[in-house]
This record gives structure tokens, C-alpha cells and sequence, in this order.
């Protein structure tokens, strides 16, 4: 039997490789294809069909692309795939009715863990037996109302799941092969927005299991890490777990020195570790032996700076905790980002003030900022929808805030700081890697510079994160001066703050390209000088357990790692992503990729509210030396003419009627510009970069302004010196403002820009009757004619 599974492949899917390596061990053929953005489905079909397997598995993880997967799954059917279908991970096991009962064309959902029921499901299609036999299941009944089959209990040996397959080469930061891996999985917390405590929830509450949170031995760890150590050398390995570190701070240090342990054990040499951790499990003693055992980044959980929000979220952590893990990180040296989730139902702008004195107070840190997303199947959800109507569907719910001022503060926040926040390339999602990838220079290639270079960005990030926080103070002070009913005012005011950010990113940019070239040439420039180094033999215990998890090829590149001809970091990965690759250790909205530069949307990781709200996200890289590479560890105009040309006035409201609606070529939601001439790239998602996870083609209510706002993209396509620009992707009669360093010439939705150089950056302000948009282009992402 051949099984397809086809999934995000942003980093290495670790759910879908270990599904496959159970696969294998049945006898089973199995492939993996990635699927990162809805462009891939017409590939995806033509190998499904060309390869004809008789079972096709999706890996649907977060809300945010499940309309991706779904539309794929119908895609697969008109396309005569007549094979078995079915689903798995978060979203399907807690929207399970939804997706087997609005004619997607599956047949199954394996609920929860799948590495017992996927087995099972095999075998009974295998045998012609009954699928309702089989535990674990959802199934579509004899009246097209979806059932659960008999519950089954979470596996309690973690042990006992094979290593995942290794199906791809690894990713590179800065070089350095970065690594996913998994050690434990469940969360012992509460939080009201989180869809991994309504999965683990409802599995505990159908099926059962010994605990919340389950780990795999310190030396199964250490095992699979040193297996993949000496084949790719020293690396970076990113702890997908939800928590890195347990309750008990002593407990997460006998763990993590036992792992340790065993790695010496296996010859194991130099690593970076990254994880997760909640804000109450951090010490200041516990980080600083943390760093000293490799850890470089934690991604803590902050989630909210006031502490009423933290209580709306239920967080169960103080902003006392979150300080103090903080601080202790500060001081051992290991990077932090975090995310707020600032708006919440009954978040206030007094919360918002709180949230923003908190960016203030903690500049140093890269951060992002969002609303928390009623994920379906989650408390949030289940509490809204008792109290309000929830506009959208399951594929992506929409709420208001109870306060009308905070709500239009939300409003305001999700115009003005679109791309800012959320664009794969925008700002936010760039500088969230910096801080990780000094840490990896620092660790990885200690030299003359190092230094230098940690402490230029240090200081990037805290120039953008206080910029941030001017820019958000800005949106309090005309929300809470400005009267709600002036729509008109309002709306002029978001577009003027969308263009002040857009200006300042441009500049920030032009930073980050720099700060990522060094990164890069640096890290050059030691590996030159340090050339090859002789491996340590490696020890007979391990090559026992390398024979039991790994044949052919692997095996014998194992072997070969005995070898004197290796360089420190030699590509055990495929795309060397260089400093600015996706660096978001952990699932969270669309990446902060590192590689190829060029605009091009990515979807995201793990179900992470954002602001116009994962994230963040898996981002991506390719190729090194490229200065665009994000890093991230589960979505985003003047008159024309010089300063002299008078004030700045947005463009009144557009009339209702009178101007054709634009026709949408591709993604109406899409805002990465199109470039005529550029040549095609695949993209990985940076590390940390967020994505817009709020529900899509969801109007708010009219009652306040902003309730329907458009989403513009541009084309562009360079003619010489000029470059001809033009809005695409809106659907209702707009008016524009265009702004430059450079001339613009025209107006309305098509202009003729002259940069004044690489650096420069076109911006338009987008307003229709309900809304305003604010979407860039950079003159380097415009091709040569």
C-alpha cells in the first residue's frame, strides 16, 4: 500500500515523518509533498494522480490554512482521485464534524495521535474490514452526519515512537544546519485561546491517558540527537514541544543535564538548543546553567503585559513571572522574542496602554502584537459563541470587542501595522531573528566581531521595538481623542499612520539588509579560516541503534561521518537559508524565512493569534548570502511629488458608485507585490515570522469605521530607470494616495515610479468606503528589465 502525506513543509514536518517512519516499518510505501501555499495544490494533484496511492493524509495543524487544505482535498476529487482521504493534527481532530460533513471529499479524520490509529486504518482498508471498527476515528455516517468511532487512549511510551524520517535536507541559520525535534508533548496549562489544550483536553476527556504532559527518556533524546549530529555536524536543535521546560525548574535541569549526559556519552559534540517555555518555569538559576548547556533561545510565553489581560487569557502566570523570566534570560544571555496578544475580548485601552509600556520597558526583545483568535473548537470559542454572534464560519471566527474604543483601537492597529506585523518580509518578522541569529554567531563561530555584531542587534531591536510602541502610542491618542461616529476622520488618520510606519520601515530595512549581510559574511569568513576538522570516532552504541532505526543510504552516511573531510557545519539540510532565514522556533503565523528574497507570500505554522491576527512564522530561506533571509522558527501613497508639494491629505472617502470593481487575478487576501520578470523562488517561512490568522472576508459590523477594509497587492514592472506600478486585488471602487523618496508620476491606481536608488520604497494608502489599506514595494525586490 502506498500512502501520500502532504503537509506544510516549511522545516521539516516532524508529524508527518514520524507517521512515515511507521509507515516503512509496516511495509508500506509512503512519499511526502509540500504543501506551503494554495500555488502548490495543481503540483500536489499531478502527483497524487501520476502516483495513484491508495490512501492520501493531510496534515492540517492550524485554522488559519485549513480553507487551503479543504479546497485541496475537493481539488483531489474533481480531479478523480477515488483513493481513501483523510485528516489529522489540531484542526481537523476539533473541527471534525465540519470537515467531513461539507463535502471536502474526505473520508476519515484520525483523531489526536495518530502513530496507533493510522496503523489500524491501514490495515482495515488493507483488509476490506469495517473503518467504524477501528478506535480513534471520525467518519462520515450513513446519513452524511459525522461520528467518532470508539475512543482511544493517548499513548503514555513516548519511547516507543519511532524516530521521525528524515525526508529532506535540513534547513541552515547562519549556516549551521538547524534541526527540528520533538521530546514531549501536552501542556499542563489553561489558556482560554490555545487549540493545543483543546486537543490534549479533548483526547483526555474521550480516551484518557497517564498525564497532561508526556516525555520521552532523556536517552531516547540524546539518541536521536546524536544520530543526526554525526551526519550533520555541529547544529542548532529546535524543541518543537509545547513547553522546553517543566514546572519545576529543578526538574527541567535534571532533564536537560541527563540529555547532555548521554550526548557526551555518544560523542557529541557542539549544539544549540531551542525551545519554549512558560514565564512561571524560568529562573534566574535555571537560565544561566540553560545557556551553559546550549541553550541559545527561548521563545516565553509573555502573551499579555497587563495583568488583567493575562487573567481574561488565563494565563495563570504573573507579570512578575514574566519579568523575571525575562530577566533571567537577559542576563544568561540566551534571545527572547514573545508575542501580545493585546486584543481580547474584554481587553480595555487601559489593557492596551499597559501592553504598550510593556514593549517600552522590554525594547531589547523583539515583539509582535495581536488580537486572540477564537480558534475553532477552543474555550475562547465556545465562550464567545454562548454571548455573541460570531461572524465567519469554522474556518475562521470573528468577534467584538466588548469595549467600542478598544475594538476601534484593533481596527486602527490592523491597517496601519499590516505589513509591518504580518507581511512575510515585513519588518516585525525580520528583526524577531536577529537577536537568534547573533546568538548563533556568538556560539557557532566565537571570533573577532562576534561581539559587534550582538551588540548592533541588540540595538536594531530596540530602535524597532520603541518605534513600534511610538507608533502604537499615536493609534491610542487618535482613537481615544477622536469621536467614534467620524468615520471619515478615522479612516484618514489609520492611512496617514499606515504611511508614517510604511516610511520608517523602509529605513529599518535598509538596516536589516546590512545587519544580515555581516551576519553572513562573518560567519564566511570563520569557516574559512577554521577549515576542516576531524570527527570523533563514533561509538559502537550508537551505531547498534543507527542499524535499528535507519537503512540503506542513511546508514551509510552515517558511516561516512567517521570521515577527516568535514567542514564545521556541513548541509545536512537542503537550502543554506544564511542569518535572515526563518528563525521562529516554534509554530506560530507565517515565518520569518532566511534565502531568497523576492516577495512572496508564505502561509504559516501553529495556531498563534496575530494582529489582524501565527506567526510565529515557519519563514523561509534557501540559499545563503542573500542579505533577505529571515529566520524564524504555523497569513498582511502621496499626492506625488517632493515634501514641497504641500500637506499631506488622504484622499477623500471613494463615491459608491461609479468605478469598476478591479478584478482579482490571484488571492484577493494577498498583499506580496507581483514582479513582472522576476524569476520564480521557494520560499521558506523566517524564523519567528507571524501571519494573519483572523478570520478572511469577514466584515465587521458597520457601526464603527474600518468594518470592511480592502487588501491591494501591487504589480510592478521595471522599464529602465522607471518602474511601472499598479494597485490590483481590490474589488469595490477605491481612491489612493502614493508616497516616495523618489518621483511618482500618475495617480489612481497605475503610476510611473523613478527610485532614487536600491534602497528607496513605494507606498500607497488604499481607501474604499469602509476601509484603508497600506501596501510597499521595494525598488530591490524589482527585477532588471
Amino acid at each position: 500500500m502506498h500512502v501520500c502525506f502532504i503537509g506544510a513543509d516549511f522545516e521539516e514536518n516532524l508529524g508527518v515523518a514520524i507517521l512515515a517512519a511507521i509507515v516503512e516499518k509496516l511495509g508500506h510505501r509512503w512519499s511526502i509533498l509540500a504543501f506551503n501555499t494554495p500555488a502548490d495544490a495543481d503540483a500536489c494533484v499531478r502527483r497524487v494522480m501520476a502516483e495513484r496511492p491508495e490512501v492520501v493524509g493531510m496534515s492540517m495543524q492550524f485554522q488559519h490554512r485549513a480553507h487551503e487544505f479543504l479546497a485541496l482535498g475537493r481539488k483531489l476529487r474533481d480531479a478523480g482521485y477515488r483513493g481513501h482521504m483523510t485528516a489529522g493534527a489540531q484542526f481537523p481532530t476539533l473541527a471534525f464534524k465540519e470537515v467531513l460533513e461539507h463535502g471536502h471529499g474526505f473520508d476519515s479524520v484520525v483523531l489526536h495521535d495518530g502513530e496507533e490509529t493510522l496503523p489500524e486504518l491501514l490495515a482495515a482498508l488493507d483488509a476490506g474490514r469495517p473503518l467504524h471498527e477501528v478506535p480513534g476515528l471520525a467518519l462520515p455516517g450513513a446519513d452524511g452526519a459525522a461520528f467518532r468511532t470508539a475512543s482511544r487512549r493517548l499513548p503514555d511510551d513516548l519511547d516507543s515512537v519511532p524516530f521521525a524520517k528524515r525526508y529532506r535536507q535540513h534547513t541552515r541559520h547562519v549556516g549551521v544546519p538547524f534541526v527540528p525535534i520533538v521530546a514531549s508533548r501536552g501542556c499542563w496549562g489553561r489558556c482560554n485561546y490555545c487549540s493545543i489544550v483543546a486537543f490534549y483536553k479533548d483526547a483526555h476527556d474521550t480516551g484518557g491517558g497517564s498525564k497532561l504532559m508526556r516525555m520521552r527518556s532523556p536517552e531516547n533524546v540524546a539518541a536521536e540527537i546524536a544520530l543526526l549530529w554525526h551526519t550533520s555536524g555541529p547544529s542548532i536543535f529546535c524543541f518543537h514541544d509545547d513547553n522546553f521546560t517543566l514546572p519545576d525548574p529543578r526538574q527541567t535541569l535534571a532533564r536537560v543535564r541527563a540529555i547532555r549526559s548521554a550526548l557526551d556519552e555518544y560523542g557529541v559534540g557542539l549544539i544549540g538548543i531551542v525551545g519554549k517555555a512558560r514565564p512561571d518555569t524560568v529562573t534566574r538559576e535555571l537560565a544561566l546553567e540553560l545557556a551553559e548547556l546550549g541553550v541559545i533561545r527561548l521563545y516565553v510565553g509573555v502573551e499579555n503585559g497587563s495583568e488583567t489581560g493575562g487573567e481574561h487569557l488565563r494565563r495563570g502566570t504573573q507579570q512578575r513571572h514574566i519579568r523575571e523570566a525575562l530577566s533571567a534570560c537577559r542576563e544568561a544571555g540566551i534571545f527572547n522574542c514573545y508575542n501580545l496578544l493585546m486584543f481580547e475580548p474584554d481587553a480595555t485601552m487601559e489593557h492596551v496602554r499597559e501592553n504598550i509600556q510593556f514593549i517600552r520597558t522590554n525594547c531589547d526583545r523583539p515583539v509582535n502584537f495581536c488580537r486572540a483568535e477564537p480558534y475553532h473548537g477552543t474555550p475562547l470559542h465556545v465562550e464567545l459563541s454562548a454571548i455573541q454572534d460570531l461572524g465567519g464560519s469554522y474556518m475562521g471566527w470573528n468577534y467584538r470587542i466588548a469595549d467600542d474604543r478598544t475594538e476601534m483601537m484593533f481596527r486602527v492597529c490592523s491597517a496601519a501595522f499590516r505589513e509591518r506585523n504580518f507581511a512575510t518580509q515585513g519588518v516585525a518578522n525580520r528583526y524577531m531573528g536577529i537577536g537568534y541569529a547573533a546568538n548563533v554567531v556568538k556560539r557557532f563561530y566565537p571570533a573577532v566581531g562576534a561581539q559587534t555584531l550582538w551588540e548592533r542587534a541588540r540595538d536594531l531591536t530596540t530602535a524597532i521595538s520603541l518605534d513600534t510602541a511610538e507608533h502604537l502610542e499615536r493609534a491610542a491618542d487618535l482613537v481615544e481623542s477622536t469621536a467614534l461616529g467620524d468615520h471619515d476622520a478615522l479612516a484618514r488618520q489609520t492611512a496617514l499612520l499606515g504611511l508614517a510606519i510604511a516610511e520608517a520601515d523602509r529605513r529599518f530595512h535598509h538596516e536589516l539588509d546590512g545587519l544580515y549581510a555581516d551576519f553572513n559574511h562573518h560567519a564566511a569568513r570563520v569557516r574559512e579560516q577554521r577549515g576542516t576538522h576531524k570527527r570523533s570516532q563514533i561509538p559502537r552504541k550508537l551505531l547498534g541503534i543507527a542499524r535499528s532505526v535507519m537503512v540503506g543510504a542513511s546508514l551509510a552516511t552515517l558511516g561516512s561521518a567517521c570521515g577527516d573531510d568535514d567542514t564545521v557545519a556541513r548541509d545536512v539540510g537542503i537550502r543554506d537559508a544564511g542569518p535572515d532565514v526563518p528563525m521562529v522556533v516554534d509554530p506560530a503565523p507565517r515565518d520569518l524565512g532566511i534565502a531568497d528574497a523576492g516577495p512572496e507570500p508564505m502561509d504559516a505554522e501553529p495556531d498563534v493569534p496575530m494582529v489582524v491576527d501565527p506567526a510565529p512564522p515557519d519563514l523561509g530561506p534557501d540559499d545563503a548570502g542573500e542579505p533577505d533571509v529571515p529566520m524564524v522558527v504555523d497569513p498582511a501613497p502621496p499626492d506625488l511629488g517632493p515634501e514641497d508639494s504641500g500637506p499631506m491629505v488622504v484622499d477623500p472617502p471613494p463615491p459608491d458608485m461609479g468605478m469598476s470593481a478591479i478584478p482579482a487575478e490571484r488571492d484577493p487576501m494577498a498583499s506580496a507585490p507581483v514582479l513582472e520578470g522576476a524569476t520564480p523562488r521557494r520560499r521558506l517561512r523566517l524564523i519567528d515570522q507571524w501571519v494573519d490568522s483572523s478570520p478572511r472576508e469577514s466584515v465587521r459590523t458597520d457601526d464603527l469605521a474600518l468594518s470592511d477594509p480592502p487588501s491591494p497587492r501591487l504589480r510592478a514592472r521595471r522599464e529602465g530607470d522607471v518602474v511601472h506600478v499598479a494597485v490590483e486585488g481590490v474589488r469595490a471602487p477605491v481612491t489612493t494616495r502614493w508616497e516616495s523618496e523618489g518621483a511618482v508620476e500618475g495617480e489612481g491606481l497605475d503610476v510611473r515610479w523613478s527610485p532614487v536608488d536600491s534602497t528607496d520604497q513605494i507606498r500607497v494608502a488604499v481607501r474604499s468606503r469602509n476601509g484603508v489599506a497600506v501596501v510597499t514595494l521595494r525598488a530591490s525586490a524589482v527585477p532588471a528589465a
